[in-house]
């Protein structure tokens, strides 16, 4: 395992090999840089934002006449 020290309370964060520790476990405080906070934040909303189309996706599959529209919206059909 390899550590590094937590910039805010000093504790010293472990982390498996190859894995970094992306918050302190004591504190909270992120021990990454911004652009690696950044990337982890645009990885989860293109994650979530393919969830809520597949999800849209299924309920104008399964109920068109009620979730068409709120499909085409999304998609950007409709304004």
């Amino acid at each position: 395992m390899s550590a590094i020290t937590c910039p805010k309370c000093g504790r010293q964060v472990e982390s498996m090999p190859g894995v970094p520790a992306n918050f302190c476990t004591r504190c909270g405080t992120p021990t990454t840089s911004d652009a690696i906070r950044e990337r982890i934040v645009h990885l989860m909303a293109l994650g979530l934002q393919d969830d809520i189309r597949k999800a849209v996706e299924r309920l104008e599959h399964d109920e068109p006449e009620k979730y068409g529209r709120l499909a085409a919206i999304i998609a950007g059909e409709i304004q």
